[in-house]
């Protein structure tokens, strides 16, 4: 309990050659951006530990959500039956933090390390019809990340500057596998998604995706299934 409510404490060292302090802040900077539905920042406090070394940690204590995950990995394997609200939600939510400008920055996210990236994913030009715009983006937007059957964030901690739709398209394409559920998505987020920008951003969440499966199973064979999708962005 925390002043008279349940609440979530969050102890969490600094680990400077493991973690990122953009990302060990990131919910502390979150808190001031309005219309997300993510828990509620209600204390935070850091310090050192005596060491050696000294190690930076922080205690942030959060407003407890009792919903669980929409799924146990980040990507979605079985519909969770997710509702119109859930929906409206997401696209709220979404909508706040494009509309929220920063200077965070994270790798990768850049004109530059797009290029090299979408270069070496699939060896062709990108067509004009593919064109990013720059905007504040949730990257880690995966299914693990949200709850149902209420909607809400759980991690606000990658957040940053990078193309605009970028969160969608990831949500988008780790739900790919369940084509119910992939087509609310789409529909819910066809402002974002259809444009330039965000089919530049489903390029580059495939690239990433198709990188990270290289490392894990792929039971339902989602890198094949991107491959293909992407071959229809690019045509």
């Amino acid at each position: 309990m925390f002043r008279g409510q349940r609440a979530w404490l969050r102890v969490s060292p600094f680990l400077e050659h493991e973690m990122s302090g953009k990302a060990w802040r990131g919910t502390a900077e979150a808190a001031a951006i309005p219309g997300i539905t993510k828990p509620t920042l209600l204390h935070r406090i850091e310090w050192h530990t005596d060491g050696p070394p000294s190690v930076p940690v922080s205690v942030e204590v959060l407003t407890l959500v009792t919903d669980p995950p929409a799924s146990r990995e980040r990507f979605l394997r079985t519909d969770p039956g997710l509702s119109a609200d859930w929906f409206s939600d997401l696209r709220t939510s979404l909508a706040a933090l494009r509309a929220y400008p920063t200077d965070r920055r994270f790798p990768v996210h850049d004109s530059e390390e797009y290029g090299y990236l979408l270069s070496a994913t699939y060896r062709r030009p990108v067509p004009a019809a593919c064109a990013p715009a720059f905007g504040t983006e949730h990257i880690d937007l995966n299914w693990q990340n949200i709850t149902a059957p209420r909607f809400c964030i759980l991690d606000m901690e990658h957040w940053c500057s990078a193309v605009t739709g970028y969160g969608a398209a990831y949500l988008y394409l780790t739900a790919v596998e369940v084509p119910a559920v992939a087509g609310q998505v789409h529909e819910a987020l066809a402002d974002v998604l259809d444009t330039p920008s965000g089919r530049y951003a489903q390029l580059v969440a495939a690239a990433l995706i198709l990188r990270n499966l290289t490392r894990l199973p792929d039971p339902g064979r989602l890198a094949a299934r991107l491959h293909a999708y992407t071959d229809t962005l690019l045509a």
